[in-house]
């Protein structure tokens, strides 16, 4: 009798601390860390301020190539890949065209612009504005083939629906030749570059994975004891 006291006893002990243990989990996984905010450092962005920007170009045989926005001079800067490249220099607020120009046989399915990770967003000029964006410019061609769609795409986190991580561009018979078109740009802070917004995983998920783990591990609890 005390030997199955004794061991009802350690068995509740023991499911009290996996329910503590169980508990102090779930604590941890529905607390949502802070996270910064993007700070926009400027609305007037030069060539040279977009350094790490990933220009991505698709060719209509479905291959890829991406190449690594960087500085090339005063306010200015590029990315360059086999027989393309995209360049620009001056300031994107104050209207002055980007180049694109590409020879490479295989032609030009589609062009994407990632500023993120360049500490660039887009800014389509739509109202109302983010507050320190300024009044921006949406995408346009000025000179050359114009794509048959384009689209901003992958909000910033501050975004009031101006503010972008991507611009994309696509031709459906292929792109080939030099085409200029405008679009307004900003910068984040060293502390805090521009980010996208990003989709959390629901918390009443999480919650349900953690308490279908307690009862996994309440149930094989009771199953190694063979006085329970």
């Amino acid at each position: 009798m005390f030997k199955k006291s004794f061991r009802a006893v350690l068995t509740n002990q023991s499911s009290r601390a996996i329910v503590s243990a169980g508990a102090i989990t779930l604590g941890v996984i529905l607390v949502n860390p802070v996270q910064a905010q993007t700070v926009l450092s400027s609305i007037n962005t030069g060539g040279d301020d977009m350094d790490g920007m990933r220009v991505l170009v698709e060719f209509l045989d479905g291959t890829f190539e991406e190449a690594i926005w960087g500085t090339t001079g005063v306010n200015a800067g590029g990315a360059f890949g086999t027989n393309w490249d995209l360049t620009f220099s001056g300031s994107t607020t104050f209207g002055i065209p980007w180049r694109f120009n590409a020879t490479n046989p295989l032609k030009i399915a589609s062009l994407t612009l990632n500023g993120a990770p360049g500490n660039t967003a887009f800014d389509d000029g739509s109202f109302p504005s983010t507050p320190g964006s300024a009044r921006g410019q949406s995408f346009s061609v000025t000179s050359g083939q114009a794509p048959d769609t384009w689209q901003y795409s992958n909000p910033i986190d501050i975004s009031a629906g101006d503010l972008w991580g991507t611009l994309s561009m696509n031709w459906l018979d292929g792109f080939m030749g030099t085409m200029r078109f405008v679009a307004d740009t900003d910068n984040g802070t060293i502390r805090n570059p521009v980010t996208t917004t990003d989709v959390p995983e629901p918390v009443s998920t999480i919650a349900l994975l953690g308490i279908a783990s307690l009862g996994i591990i309440s149930t094989r609890k009771r199953k190694q004891d063979p006085n329970a």
